[in-house]
């Protein structure tokens, strides 16, 4: 095909055009799977392009290639979703504040933490000192004290030191259990890489933040108001 204004508007250099529409919408999925799927559209699309009007087997190969690797990708994540299991207080996290992932990445998601049994008296955070642990309460009740006051209290389904583990920042307040508890735990340096290297897992992981605050602050607002007085 030569490069000519009327070429590149042909019916074969429309075909070429729509590869890479295809491919650039691609780019703009959040999600792995849609973007999967479009990046195999893209690559069809070329492979007709490079068969009928380039006639190069060189494009038609990696093309293929493109699209067979998609393809076991896909394949691979239907299977992790298909295969993973949930125990009661797992699926209660998954639907309370993990909605926005499929279950094999919940589930991988899931196994960088794990699940203890807190006591009464237990310390989660320090004031003033680093996070070593992102929180989330399955059941039981934490007080948050500043210099020394409790402010407020977490409860089930609440996160406890978000915002300090993904900045590396120190705790802003004391959080304590107040009653038994039962919590699962995940290291702040896990966190820190899923925001580096696992962008979907990072983004339902922020989203559940930005939820749990806005209950936080709904909840609260009384108590914080009465400390204020």
């Amino acid at each position: 095909m030569e490069l000519t204004l009327e070429s590149a508007f042909s019916t074969g250099g429309l075909v070429g055009h729509l590869s890479y529409i295809l491919l650039v919408i691609s780019m703009l999925m959040r999600r792995l799977g849609p973007l999967r799927v479009l990046v195999i559209l893209s690559a069809f699309v070329a492979i007709l392009y490079d068969w009928v009007w380039l006639k190069d087997p060189v494009g038609v190969f990696w093309e293929s290639l493109l699209v067979l690797v998609n393809i076991a990708q896909l394949t691979l994540a239907w299977r992790a979703n298909r295969r993973a299991r949930f125990t009661a207080e797992e699926a209660a996290f998954v639907s309370a504040r993990l909605t926005d992932l499929r279950p094999g990445e919940a589930r991988r998601l899931l196994n960088r933490g794990v699940w203890i049994d807190g006591a009464p008296g237990l310390r989660l955070t320090t004031e003033g000192e680093p996070v070593s642990h992102l929180v989330w309460i399955a059941s039981g009740e934490a007080e948050i004290a500043y210099r020394g006051r409790v402010f407020t209290r977490c409860r089930a389904g609440n996160f406890i030191g978000e915002m300090s583990v993904v900045e590396e920042g120190p705790a802003s307040a004391d959080a304590t259990l107040s009653a038994p508890a039962r919590l699962w735990l995940i290291s702040g340096a896990a966190v820190r890489r899923l925001w580096r290297d696992e962008p979907e897992l990072a983004a339902a992981l922020e989203k559940a933040f930005s939820r749990d605050w806005r209950e936080k602050l709904a909840a609260h607002r009384p108590e914080a108001e009465e400390a204020a007085a």
